[in-house]
């Protein structure tokens, strides 16, 4: 009984890859191996994503069953508040959510996008960079 609470409130360990040379405003999807086994792809649309228009983010998870899967959205070149996004299960591991990003007076932002993945006592981050056009 004890190690069993103990699990439960154990911290989680926490897991960031680097971040690859893939870019969702460039390609159809991205996708990364997930340290223990399981891969994640991401997409988005439609492309190319624009500021002030919704747009979905979606991530396909394979050999993982998380307990919820989130994205933060930041700018890569300015210091600015991050953008929180809850993905919901669309079926077998497919999660997606829509969102608007805020709009820049200076043009195109570069973005990045990191996918936390809360599994198996870890919380995964997952980081993709795209960037957005005014609409």
């Amino acid at each position: 009984l004890v190690a069993v609470a103990g699990y439960h409130w154990l911290p989680k360990a926490d897991v960031q890859l680097a971040v690859g040379n893939c870019r969702l405003d460039q390609q159809t999807a991205c996708a990364a191996d997930l340290p223990g086994g399981g891969r994640i792809e991401v997409a988005v649309a439609p492309r190319p994503v624009a500021t002030s228009q919704a747009f979905e983010f979606r991530a396909d998870l394979a050999g993982i069953r998380p307990n919820s899967v989130e994205v933060a959205f930041t700018v890569v070149e300015m210091s600015m508040c991050v953008t929180r996004l809850p993905l919901e299960a669309q079926g077998e591991g497919r999660y997606a959510g829509r969102i608007t990003l805020p709009v820049c007076v200076t043009g195109g932002m570069l973005w990045q996008a990191t996918v936390l993945i809360d599994a198996d006592r870890r919380l995964l981050s997952v980081p993709f960079r795209f960037e957005s056009r005014h609409g």
